[in-house]
């Protein structure tokens, strides 16, 4: 008997490819008729899948936070500074709502309907929540401000920077990630009070010692008086 799986899994794929483009090409909203002619399927199996156009909008939005995930872990980075680890992090996350064209409407325009709303919310309290032990762990490290409440200034930050990208995406014309990037950054190290990073002084090789030391000596020697030769 053949396995139904991949072929239900492929027509649920052809859905929210369908869902994705539809919701760009209408600014964040569609008919479910026009959804269906665009996945070749009937208009009841979008109902079927998903209960209804708002579940098939919500499933979009929970797999575009998916991808929020995967691009803010820093599993592959082995900075161990704070402030140069979370930079990156922002780094990425900005990166990734650049190039992913359902993000303005995402963190706007989708957030409209109750369902997708609810659905939105749960990720950026999964968030929030990430970030506040995050801070937890830097104060107690010394490394950012010890007065601070972690899930506030981790509720604060985490707004701030939805909202500010959200802006970012909707300006023309639109200021670039690398602007963007250190913005928000300039104001997360003063929130913070976070100190800049200082790198580590290089340990002087060999060769840079005998240098140094040959430089000592002929500055000691052009510097000495010389000795009056008795007569």
């Amino acid at each position: 008997m053949t396995d139904p799986a991949p072929r239900v899994a492929q027509t649920r794929e052809r859905i929210l490819a369908a869902a994705r483009a539809a919701l760009l090409e209408g600014d964040g909203d569609f008919e479910l008729a026009e959804l269906a002619r665009r996945a070749g399927t009937s208009v009841g199996l979008p109902y079927h899948r998903f209960g209804s156009k708002s579940g098939v909008i919500a499933e979009v939005v929970r797999e575009f936070y998916d991808g929020v995930w995967r691009a803010v872990n820093l599993a592959d980075f082995d900075a161990l500074d704070w402030g140069v680890r979370e930079r990156e992090r922002l780094r990425r996350l900005v990166e990734f709502l650049y190039a992913e064209p359902l993000s303005r409407l995402v963190i706007s325009t989708l957030g409209r309907d109750p369902q997708v709303a609810a659905l939105a919310g749960e990720p950026w309290v999964e968030m929030i929540e990430a970030a506040a032990r995050n801070l937890e762990k830097a104060q107690r490290r010394g490394q950012i401000a010890a007065e601070l409440d972690p899930a506030l200034t981790a509720a604060l930050i985490n707004g701030g920077i939805r909202h500010a990208i959200g802006l970012g995406l909707a300006a023309r014309p639109r200021r670039s990630k690398e602007a963007m990037v250190e913005e928000i950054w300039g104001f997360i190290r003063r929130a913070l009070q976070l100190a800049p990073a200082v790198a580590k002084p290089r340990a002087a090789s060999r060769q840079d010692r005998r240098g140094s030391k040959g430089e000592e000596s002929r500055t000691r020697g052009a510097a000495a008086p010389r000795r009056r030769r008795n007569r």
